[in-house]
């Protein structure tokens, strides 16, 4: 396939006219339609025709195939990192640089005017609080800028009859999660459990001992915990054991999927109650409410 055809089959894939291709590139509809019919651009041209529909020059003329969609030349970035690395270790921390840094292109993308990476901001960890906020009408996110409370929040618009009016609808569980973490016993509990590795586990004494928390409450909190969920997704799990005695007892481990799950709540909840002095990145064309009033229910 020739530059002719190239040009065309990308032009009508993209949907727009000669007209329109003309205007973006700064020159006539007759230019456009002379190169595909067998002429050629001047050659200051080709990276900006190339740029516009995502392909390169060597592809306009025929040489190579189609660069891939993003989100497989994303899968492609990431597995060049697992085989190139030597450790498991390594990869994930290469793995983790490269996940940050392509949550933070999305978000200056987010400004259409934008062309050009640039590094997210390293901030001192006393420096006032820094966050990067999209709020458009089908999806949110905000970005946690601060060293040591880095972290990535996205959410979809809900669309048709589940808006987020359904997370209000039917409360009483959340509720009385909020409530179990209102409590600082429980919380130093739950911060116990998840200083344990997985598949690590300790009895209810182990936790008193260390906590300082009597070990009823203690015994009491973790029945909680493993009654969260569906068994074996639960926050907190349980399994027996005869102790050296010779008696029967349990000991308590964390689920630790899950685990990620309480310190993005934990992170949330910190950045809500501890508002950003500053935004190095911020989108904020939301139009409509975040709920909407018609569907308001009482909560449960």
């Amino acid at each position: 396939m020739g530059f002719a055809e190239s040009l065309q089959t990308l032009r009508k894939e993209a949907k727009i006219t000669q007209e329109q291709l003309a205007s973006h590139l700064g020159v006539s509809a007759q230019a456009v339609s002379k190169w595909e019919n067998g002429s050629y651009p001047d050659g200051d041209l080709l990276p900006r025709i190339a740029d516009y529909f995502g392909v390169s020059i060597d592809y306009l003329y025929g040489r190579e195939g189609r660069r891939p969609e993003l989100e497989q030349q994303i899968v492609n970035e990431c597995a060049k990192i697992w085989a190139e690395v030597q450790s498991y270790n390594e990869g994930e921390k290469a793995f983790t640089e490269k996940l940050h840094r392509s949550l933070w292109a999305f978000q200056i993308a987010s400004w259409k005017n934008v062309s050009e990476y640039w590094e997210r901001p390293r901030l001192d960890k006393d420096a006032p609080r820094q966050a990067s906020c999209i709020a458009f009408d089908t999806c949110y996110s905000f970005m946690g800028l601060d060293q040591g409370r880095d972290f990535y929040l996205f959410l979809r618009q809900p669309e048709g009859a589940k808006g987020y009016e359904s997370w209000f609808a039917d409360t009483a569980e959340v509720r009385e999660l909020f409530g179990f973490l209102s409590d600082s016993d429980n919380m130093r509990i739950i911060e116990y459990m998840y200083s344990l590795k997985s598949f690590e586990f300790a009895g209810p004494d182990s936790v008193a001992k260390a906590t300082g928390i009597d070990k009823a409450k203690i015994e009491k909190a973790l029945s909680y915990l493993g009654k969260i969920g569906f068994g074996t997704d639960s926050p907190v799990r349980e399994v027996s054991i005869v102790d050296g005695n010779g008696k029967n007892s349990e000991a308590y481990g964390v689920n630790i999927t899950l685990g990620g799950l309480i310190m993005g709540l934990m992170a949330v909840a910190d950045a809500y109650v501890h508002s950003p002095s500053g935004y190095s990145m911020q989108v904020t064309n939301r139009q409509y409410s975040w709920l909407d009033g018609a569907k308001l229910k009482e909560c449960k």
